[in-house]
C-alpha cells in the first residue's frame, strides 16, 4: 500500500460523503480537499523545499487535519504539539527538531518566536485537484516525529517514516479481523500528539468513512457516550479509562450499532471488559499492543464473547504479533528466553520500528539491537521496557513494565500483581485503582494504595490482601482520590498521581 496516494483516491472518491463531525459540525471529504489544497498552495509559496519539518499546533478543527495531509503531500513531517501544553515544553520541542514554521488554526498563537502560518488567514484558492496530487517522495523520509516522556525529565523524539506508516497499514489492510465500511461511523477521542490517533483516523479516511472528534476542554468519557448515544456510532477505539468511567452508565447503556471495539495504550483488565461487552452485543473486541517507536500497533487479542478468555492478574492478554512482526523475550541478562511461560522484556522487530530516537546515541544503544531469528536472518529489536511471558498456545500476557518493578526490603516486587488482588476485593472490585511506590521519611521505598473514591473503611481490604501476598507486597497507606489524574492522551499520569499524594 502507498497510504499518501490511498488517502488522496480515498478523499476524491467520497467527495460528497461526510468526512468528520467536529463540535456536532459535519464536514464533507470535499471540504476537506479544498483545506488540503488551500494549505498545500501555502506550504509551496512561503515553505523552502529544504524544511522538511514543520510544526502543527493540535486544534480540534478541519484546518488542523488537513494540514497533516498537506504536509504528507508535499514530502514534508509533521511535528505535533499539544495547545493546552507549557509553552516551554513545546517551544523545545520545536527547538530540538530545528523547526522554523509552525502551522496554528488558534485565534491567537502563543508561537511568536517561530513563523507561524495561520490557515483561516489566507484566502481560498481556486487551485484544481489535478495541480495538488501528492508528490514524489522517499518511504524513508520521515512522516511525523511525536514526543514522549523521558525519565530524565527531558522528551524523548521519536520519527516514524512513511516505510513504518506502509507497514502498519499494509499489516492491518491483509488482516481480516478488523475490516471498516464506508458506511461505519468512527470514534477519534485521541489527541493527535498521541500516535492511536492515526490508527482511529486513518482506517476511517481510507475508507471512506467518518470520524466523529472529541474536543479537549470536555470530559472525555461523558462526551464518548454522548456521541456514542446520539450517532449510533458503530467503532469505537479508546483508552480502557472511558470505559472505566462509564461503568455506573453500563445498564443505561445498549450500542446495538457498534461493530468494532478497539483498545489500546493501557493494559484492559478482564472484569470490565466482561461487563462492557454486554453493553456492546454487536461488537468483536480487540486489544490492540504497540509502542510509539514501532508506529503505534504491533499486533493485539481478539476478545471472544462467548468464551473463555485469556489474562495474567486480571490483565487481559495482548494477544499476537502481526503477520510480519517478531515477537522475543528477554532475560534480566538481555539472554534470548527460548521457554514459554517465563517472564521477561519482550521486544519487537519489523519494518514499522523507528530508526531510532531523536539525536540520542545513548539511548539509542541501550534501546536498540540485533539478534538473529529463528530463519537466521538478522534482525534490529526495540525493547519496550515491558514484561510479558507467551504461554503454551502462542499468546503474549502482559504483567507490567519495567519501571513498574521496585524493590522493597531487598525484595522485587510487582505493582500489578498487588493491584490485582486489591481489586478483587468487594470494597474495590468497581472502583479505579493503582499501587505506586513513594520514598518515606527513611527514603525508603514504601508502597501506596491509592483509590478513586470517597474515603471508607479499608480494614476488611487489608486482612484480605494480608492473606493473598507476602507480608512486604502489602501496602504501608491507602489514600483516596475523587478523580485520578489523566494526560491528553487519557493515560494514568503517575508522576502527577505521586506529587498529589506527596
Amino acid at each position: 500500500m502507498n497510504l499518501i496516494n490511498s488517502l488522496y483516491n480515498a478523499f476524491v472518491q467520497n467527495k460528497e460523503k461526510h468526512v468528520f463531525c467536529i463540535n456536532d459540525v459535519f464536514y464533507t471529504y470535499e471540504n476537506l480537499l479544498a483545506c488540503i489544497i488551500k494549505t498545500r498552495k501555502i506550504i509551496a509559496d512561503h515553505i523552502a523545499d529544504n524544511e522538511s519539518f514543520i510544526g502543527l499546533v493540535t486544534n480540534n478543527d478541519l484546518e488542523t487535519y488537513a494540514t497533516i495531509f498537506s504536509i504528507w503531500m508535499e514530502g514534508k513531517a509533521y511535528i505535533p504539539v499539544n495547545p493546552t501544553a507549557p509553552i516551554s515544553r513545546n517551544e523545545a520541542i520545536f527547538k530540538a527538531i530545528d523547526v522554523h514554521y509552525v502551522f496554528d488554526s488558534s485565534q491567537k498563537t502563543d508561537f511568536t518566536s517561530f513563523k507561524v502560518l495561520n490557515i483561516n488567514h489566507f484566502e481560498n484558492t481556486t487551485q484544481s485537484l489535478s495541480l495538488f496530487e501528492p508528490v514524489k517522495f522517499d518511504d524513508k523520509s520521515i512522516a511525523y516525529v511525536l514526543f514522549t516522556s523521558g525519565s530524565t525529565g527531558n522528551p524523548k523524539g521519536v520519527p516514524i517514516s512513511f516505510k513504518n506508516l506502509n507497514a502498519l497499514f499494509n499489516e492491518l489492510d491483509i488482516d481480516d479481523e478488523y475490516k471498516l465500511k464506508s458506511s461505519d461511523r468512527c470514534l477519534q477521542m485521541y489527541d493527535l500528539t498521541f500516535d492511536a490517533s492515526l490508527t482511529a483516523l486513518l482506517p476511517t479516511l481510507l475508507v471512506g468513512a467518518c470520524a466523529y472528534t472529541v474536543p479537549s476542554n470536555v470530559i472525555k468519557y461523558l462526551y464518548v457516550f454522548k456521541l456514542l448515544v446520539k450517532h449510533k456510532l458503530t467503532v469505537l477505539k479508546m483508552v480502557p479509562s472511558i470505559i472505566y468511567y462509564l461503568r455506573p452508565y453500563f445498564p443505561e447503556i445498549n450500542a446495538t450499532s457498534v461493530r468494532y471495539c478497539v483498545f489500546g495504550g493501557e493494559k484492559l483488565y478482564k472484569d470490565i471488559v466482561d461487563e462492557w461487552v454486554k453493553c456492546i452485543p454487536n461488537s468483536k473486541v480487540l486489544n490492540h499492543y504497540g509502542p510509539t517507536e514501532f508506529t503505534v500497533c504491533s499486533g493485539y487479542y481478539n476478545y471472544k464473547i462467548a468464551d473463555s478468555n485469556k489474562s495474567h492478574n486480571g490483565v487481559l492478554s495482548i494477544g499476537k504479533p502481526f503477520k510480519n512482526v517478531d515477537y522475543l523475550i528477554l532475560d534480566g541478562n538481555n539472554n534470548v528466553l527460548p521457554d514459554d511461560n517465563v517472564e521477561g522484556e519482550l521486544c519487537l522487530a519489523g519494518n514499522q520500528l523507528t530508526q531510532g530516537y531523536w539525536k540520542n546515541d545513548k539511548l539509542n544503544a541501550s534501546s536498540f539491537f540485533i539478534n538473529k531469528t529463528d530463519l537466521d536472518v538478522a534482525k534490529r529489536f526495540y525493547k519496550t521496557g515491558d514484561l510479558c511471558y507467551r504461554d503454551e498456545d502462542g499468546f503474549y500476557m502482559y504483567v507490567g513494565r519495567k519501571d513498574f518493578q521496585v524493590k522493597i526490603g531487598g525484595y522485587r516486587v510487582e505493582l500489578g500483581e498487588i493491584e490485582y488482588h486489591a481489586r478483587n476485593h468487594a470494597s474495590t472490585n468497581a472502583l479505579n485503582l493503582v499501587v505506586i511506590d513513594v520514598k518515606n521519611s527513611s527514603n525508603n521505598d514504601e508502597l501506596v494504595l491509592v483509590i478513586e473514591s470517597s474515603k471508607f473503611d479499608t480494614t476488611d481490604l487489608l486482612v484480605y490482601m494480608n492473606e493473598k501476598l507476602a507480608e512486604y507486597m502489602v501496602p504501608n497507606k491507602v489514600f483516596f482520590l475523587d478523580k485520578f489524574p489523566y494526560n491528553s492522551n487519557g493515560k494514568l499520569d503517575r508522576k502527577k498521581l505521586k506529587e498529589l499524594i506527596g
